[in-house]
């Protein structure tokens, strides 16, 4: 058949996930039970990102795949679709591959069940163009992108591919596109340099797959064409609730997929091709493995009317002579800078992540007011105060 696409999963049984996360002292730590195995989310900044934002509903994603079905990890946001394989509006998953795409997207975060997705606030949009096989023509997948298009996806997310070029494949990409939608697809699984489409169009962001000291899994197919790379082996709900191992670059696209969501969901809301941009600008070299947390640093921030979040972490009960204060600042388009007051005046300044103050006391019995003030890059600032016995 000409133009079958398989969806490109490399099957758990192949290749075994680590089970490790990485800590950071300024990251969310969700207690959904699968987040011990998403090393991905660390690994990423994705978990530094969320202190900015985890996403917005006005935020759409389509997976166009074999259906999703609706997991607990996504209860309440998955819209309604359409199933191009038996020409239905029920785009529900007999696979199980789409399910877990949209998992690696979405799924709900700090809930204390499932696992955490990358963009708990998006939304899903289900497209079902592949068999229970994971199979379809191209015919399909065209239909189902310019679906997604005129069905208002602001990214659209495919986990499929086929080492064949064609004309209305393309067309439906540049479709997609016209309409605002940033397309984003799996680069395949051969291990090979061979272009794979619809990732090869230039205009579409190929996703590679990598491991957790970022060298290219075997099995990720790699070249020039192939934009950035993303977690390889995530963790996500199949259609029957069990959390299991998802593997293969169809795995890494919607992780890709989910912080695109992320960019998507800052204020003001930027445009396909600058979420595009902070993409490929703030990736790690030379893997080309995204950074979540500097992608969201490499939008354009002008017009940006959001003020930062602040918070002070660790006071003394009872300060005397030369103490540190410490603070968390967050925001969408990156803190410029954390200042400490005390009784009205500038004591300190810190411009990077941990934040530490350091503050002289009066050397006297008095309370003193601190105040902390948050600075993002576009000038917003946010203040905290709090009072201080002295000594």
């Amino acid at each position: 058949m000409r133009g079958l696409i398989a969806a490109v999963l490399v099957g758990a049984a192949l290749v075994v996930p680590a089970r490790s996360a990485v800590a950071h002292a300024d990251a969310i730590r969700p207690n959904d039970p699968g987040y011990v195995r998403q090393w991905g989310l660390t690994k990423t900044r994705v978990n530094e990102a969320w202190s900015a934002g985890k996403g917005n509903g006005r935020v759409v994603i389509a997976v166009v795949d074999t259906g999703v079905s609706p997991v607990s990890d996504l209860a309440g946001r998955v819209l309604p679709g359409y199933d191009f394989v038996n020409g239905d509006t029920n785009a529900a998953d007999d696979n199980g591959h789409g399910t877990m795409a949209a998992g690696v997207i979405a799924a709900s975060g700090y809930d204390g069940k499932g696992v955490a997705g990358v963009c708990w606030a998006c939304r899903i949009l289900p497209v079902k163009v592949l068999n229970a096989n994971g199979e379809g023509g191209y015919d399909k997948i065209v239909a189902g992108i310019r679906y997604a298009a005129d069905h208002g996806a602001t990214i659209i997310s495919l986990s499929l591919g086929a080492a064949e070029d064609d004309a209305a494949l393309r067309a439906a990409v540049a479709y997609a596109q016209g309409k605002g939608s940033l397309v984003i697809a799996a680069a395949g699984n051969s291990g090979k340099s061979a272009v794979h489409f619809p990732a090869a169009f230039p205009s579409v962001l190929a996703v590679g797959g990598v491991d957790q000291a970022d060298k290219r899994y075997a099995w990720s197919n790699y070249g020039s064409w192939v934009d950035v790379a993303a977690p390889g082996c995530n963790v996500a709900q199949q259609p029957s609730g069990v959390i299991g191992d998802y593997c293969g670059t169809s795995s890494a696209t919607p992780f890709v997929a989910g912080v695109a969501g992320l960019l998507a969901s800052t204020d003001p809301a930027p445009t396909a091709a600058q979420i595009r941009a902070a993409l490929i600008a703030s990736k790690v070299r030379p893997s080309g493995r995204i950074d979540a947390l500097a992608a969201m640093n490499a939008l354009p921030f002008a017009g940006d009317v959001t003020r930062p979040a602040v918070a002070f972490v660790g006071v003394p009960a009872v300060a005397r002579g030369r103490v540190t204060i410490t603070a968390a600042a967050a925001d969408q388009h990156g803190v410029a800078k954390v200042q400490l007051y005390a009784a009205g005046k500038l004591v300190s300044t810190d411009t990077t992540s941990p934040y530490a103050l350091t503050w002289q006391t009066p050397g006297k019995s008095s309370t003193v007011r601190l105040e902390l003030r948050a600075y993002d890059r576009a000038g917003n600032v946010t203040a905290v105060r709090r009072d201080v016995r002295t000594q």
